[in-house]
């Protein structure tokens, strides 16, 4: 060391400055060497946020397809020439715009026939009401026949029953009524005028009388009952047809006119249908609202032929007459039915969907549907533009994904158990619709659940959650350390939680923090 000291000082002071410059720098380097090696890291930065009071708009994100809640369908009748057609599958018309002309000669048979079954319905129908009035009237007159023959037939009751009684001491066998003596009876109804129908009642009653069998002193009392018998057989005989006339009065009154009224109902409206049509298509078909074209099916210089569709209702005659009116009666309602101008000779020729009054159908779980409630707000998304919607239909019923009725989901709901796949249909309703909502398109639906005004919130990106509790690290700003505290929190919404216990406002919380810092650790603010 000595020696290097020496040979140092004999060097010339130009050497001596390099020498010493040279030292310095490895020195510097050795230094900043041992500073990075060991200086202490530096705190991690995290944003920080107040907590403060806001609003917290608590919603329910889903999506679904944009319908036509309202749908315009040009109904023409078959046979009519199409003369222009101005719109194609797809095309967008405005109110006011044309949609297809005609020649309707070629229908006005259509609507004479359906003019033709109206008329002939209600002749029916008014010919069989003025007949009930007749039947009202023969009505009461039958019970008063009713109400004389049983005051006979009683009086005859008790008289056959005293002579019965005076000859039972005479005679202990009877005989059936001879059947010459029976005959020589219907001989001389027949000659009075007496119907077929009595005279086979009056045969029913007279064969199953027996007279008792007495010696010749009690032959005028046997007589008498035999005379009396006889009488008591023929006022039975009338009294039966009576009764069997008034029940079938009854039937016509509260079958067959009810039915007769309702298919003079239905070809009124059938006629009034056609003719409606008929004079739509005389004018022109006009659009009566801005919409889409779904469905064309006419073309020009071809008569129209209407497209069988399926489900067509059908009137029940049994369900009216519950098989209690015969052959005839059915037949002549039959007959008024398939009378000329039903509207199965009418079809779709255009189908309009109308883009004024649009909704969404959505399906949402059983748990969400609780939540949601007719009139509630809703804003839908359809390509990046916004627009108001109200919510008009929330189902009461689970559906499976094909749209049926699920009567397993309901179970599973009631019991706490079922397939979370299922859900109920919710429907909103599109307000101040534009071409940007287009019918078919899938749009994205924010439905406004619940709004919370002043309350104390804060990001959700500062919230943790751990085995069933919610958490925060709070930032204190003088020894610049975070603690975690444990919150209570209320309602969510896509930015922030509602904070109901744990923070007061003012204190500072930071966002996404690491779950496994701990109390007192140092951070940094990050700058924004």
């Amino acid at each position: 060391m000595i020696s290097l000291f020496k040979s140092f000082k004999k060097k010339s002071p130009k050497v001596k400055a390099g020498i010493i410059a040279f030292v310095v720098v490895i020195l510097v380097l050795l230094i900043g060497v041992l500073y990075s090696n060991f200086k202490p890291d530096p705190p991690p930065e995290y944003e920080v946020v107040d907590v403060n009071y806001g609003v917290v708009t608590e919603s329910l994100a889903v999506s679904g397809s944009v319908e036509s809640c309202a749908t315009e369908d040009f109904l023409a009748i078959e046979g009519v020439m199409v003369e222009e057609v101005f719109v194609n599958v797809g095309d967008t018309v405005k109110k006011g715009d044309k949609i297809a002309t005609f020649n309707v000669s070629g229908a006005s048979t259509y609507l004479t026939d359906a003019k033709k079954a109206y008329e002939k319905a209600l002749k029916q129908y008014n010919d069989s009401l003025s007949a009930s009035d007749a039947n009202a009237k023969r009505k009461a007159e039958i019970q008063e026949e009713i109400d004389a023959l049983n005051k006979k037939i009683e009086k005859l009751q008790g008289e056959i029953e005293t002579l019965t009684k005076e000859l039972e001491g005479s005679t202990t066998q009877t005989a059936p009524i001879s059947d010459d003596y029976i005959e020589s009876i219907v001989k001389q109804m027949l000659k009075n005028g007496t119907s077929l129908k009595q005279i086979k009642e009056f045969k029913n009653v007279i064969s199953n009388v027996k007279m008792p069998v007495v010696d010749s002193a009690s032959s005028e009392k046997q007589q008498q009952l035999l005379q009396k018998s006889v009488e008591l057989a023929q006022l039975s005989s009338e009294l039966s047809v009576l009764y069997a006339e008034s029940n079938l009065m009854i039937v016509a009154d509260e079958t067959t006119l009810k039915a007769l009224k309702k298919v003079a109902d239905n070809k009124k409206a059938d006629y009034e249908s056609i003719k409606l049509i008929y004079d739509k298509m005389s004018a022109g078909w006009v659009a009566d609202c801005e919409g889409i074209i779904t469905t064309v099916n006419i073309k020009p210089g071809q008569k129209f032929v209407p497209i069988a569709e399926t489900n067509q209702s059908s009137f029940d005659i049994s369900s009216l007459f519950g098989g209690a009116v015969d052959g005839e009666t059915a037949g002549l309602i039959s007959s008024l039915l398939g009378q000329g101008g039903g509207t199965d000779s009418v079809g779709t020729g255009v189908r309009l969907e109308s883009y004024e009054d649009m909704i969404v159908s959505v399906t949402v779980s059983k748990s969400d549907l609780l939540k949601i409630q007719v009139g509630m707000e809703a804003v839908v998304t359809s390509l990046d533009s916004e627009y108001e919607g109200e919510v008009i239909y929330v189902g009461a019923t689970a559906m499976d994904s094909s749209g049926s009725l699920d009567i397993g989901s309901i179970a599973g709901s009631l019991l706490g158990g079922g397939s979370g796949s299922n859900g109920a249909v919710v429907k909103v309703k599109i307000k101040n619709p534009d071409r940007k909502v287009v019918i078919g398109f899938d749009v994205d639906i924010k439905i406004v659940l619940d709004t919370h005004e002043d309350v104390l919130k804060v990001p959700v990106e500062a919230v943790i959650y751990n085995n069933g509790t919610y958490s925060v690290f709070v930032y204190d700003e003088d020894d610049k350390t975070v603690t975690k505290r444990t919150i209570v929190k209320g309602s969510l919404d896509e930015s922030s939680y509602e904070i109901i216990e744990g923070l007061v406002k003012g204190e500072k919380v930071i966002k996404s923090p690491d779950p496994k810092m701990e109390d007192g650790t140092k951070i940094s603010m990050k700058k924004m």
